[in-house]
C-alpha cells in the first residue's frame, strides 16, 4: 500500500503533538506532586498530619471521644469540614459581620459563647438562605417557631431575615430548649430536629444523652459539624487559613432610618434617598416585596 507524503507528514505532526502533550503532563505531574509539595492542597492541610484535638466540649459539656461511634462521627465531620477550604474561608470572612453582635447578646444573657456556631452550621452565616423544609434566615426559623418567638412572617415582611430581630428570638428559643432538655447538647439537637421529634426519640429509646441517641442523619451529624466549625474558626492559622485584614469583606456602611409606611414604590424611595433598590434589598432582606406596608420600620440606608 502506498502512502501519500502529505498524509505521512500530517500523521507525524499529530503524533508529535500527542506525545508532546503526554510528556508535558508527566513533567508537570512530577514537578508539582513530587517536587513542589507546598503547592498541593493536602500538603497544606495534610489530613494525616493534623494535630487532632484530644479533648472536645460544647458549651462546657464534654464530648465522650472514648466512645467508638462518637469518635468516628467526630473524625468524619472534622475531615469533611477541613477539606472544604472555600466554605471555611467564607465562614471566616463573614464572621466579623455577625459574631460581635451574637457574642454581645450571649454575654448579656450569660449564655455559652459556643452557641454562636449554631448560626454557622444552620446558614453558613447567610441571612438570605432558605431550606427545602421552609426554614429561612441566619438562624433558620420555620414560620410557626418564628411567629411563636415574636417574628413577623407574611407576604410583606419576613423578620426571619432580620438579623437584629432573629438573633434574640433564636437565643430565646435555645434557652427554652435548654430548660426543657437539661443540656446544651440536646438543646442544639432539638433546635435542628424540632423539640417534639427529639422528645419522642428520647421516650422511645429510653436514653437522654445526645451521644446515645439513634437519630436521623442530619441531626446525628449536627453537633459534630458545629464542633468541627468551632475548632477551625477558633484557631484558623493552625489549619492553614491565614487571612490578612485586607482579606475580610468590607461591609457597606449604612444608617438606620425610621420609615413610616405604606411605601408603594421602594425603587422611588431609594432614588429619593440617594441609593438603589438593590442596596435597600441587600441591607434589608426582611423586606419581601418592592414596597412596604403600613407601619413603622427601621430601614438600613447605604451611605
Amino acid at each position: 500500500m502506498k502512502f501519500h507524503p502529505t498524509l505521512l507528514a500530517r500523521r507525524s505532526y499529530f503524533s508529535f503533538i500527542f506525545w508532546g502533550v503526554i510528556l508535558l503532563a508527566i513533567f508537570l505531574f512530577f514537578k508539582i506532586v513530587l517536587g513542589g509539595g507546598e503547592k498541593i492542597l493536602l500538603s497544606r492541610t495534610n489530613l494525616l498530619k493534623v494535630d487532632w484535638p484530644t479533648d472536645l466540649e460544647f458549651c462546657g459539656e464534654k464530648v465522650p471521644l472514648d466512645d467508638f461511634y462518637v469518635r468516628e462521627s467526630w473524625e468524619k465531620e472534622f475531615l469533611v469540614t477541613l477539606a472544604s477550604d472555600y466554605q471555611n474561608i467564607l465562614y471566616l470572612k463573614r464572621a466579623p459581620k455577625y459574631f460581635p453582635a451574637i457574642e454581645s447578646e450571649l454575654k448579656k444573657r450569660g449564655l455559652p459563647d459556643d452557641l454562636k456556631y449554631l448560626a454557622v452550621a444552620e446558614s453558613a452565616l447567610r441571612e438570605d438562605v432558605a431550606s427545602s423544609a421552609g426554614a429561612v434566615g441566619l438562624w433558620q426559623f420555620v414560620p410557626a417557631t418564628a411567629e411563636k418567638y415574636g417574628l413577623r412572617v407574611d407576604d410583606a415582611i419576613d423578620e426571619r431575615n432580620n438579623f437584629e430581630k432573629s438573633t434574640p428570638a433564636a437565643l430565646d428559643y435555645l434557652e427554652f430548649l435548654h430548660e426543657k432538655f437539661g443540656s446544651w447538647t440536646l438543646a442544639a439537637a432539638a433546635y435542628n430536629s424540632g423539640e417534639n421529634g427529639l422528645a419522642r426519640r428520647i421516650d422511645e429509646q429510653l436514653v437522654d444523652d445526645y451521644y446515645d441517641l439513634y437519630l436521623n442523619d442530619e441531626t446525628s451529624r449536627y453537633l459534630f459539624r458545629i464542633l468541627a466549625v468551632k475548632e477551625i474558626m477558633r484557631d484558623p492559622e493552625k489549619y492553614g487559613y491565614e487571612l490578612d485584614d485586607g482579606d475580610y469583606f468590607a461591609w457597606p456602611k449604612f444608617e438606620v432610618q425610621t420609615v413610616v409606611g405604606p411605601v408603594a414604590d421602594l425603587a422611588q424611595f431609594a432614588s429619593e434617598n440617594a441609593t438603589t433598590l438593590r442596596a435597600i434589598k441587600e441591607l434589608n432582606p426582611w423586606i419581601v416585596s418592592n414596597s412596604l406596608p403600613s407601619g413603622s420600620f427601621d430601614v438600613k440606608i447605604a451611605r
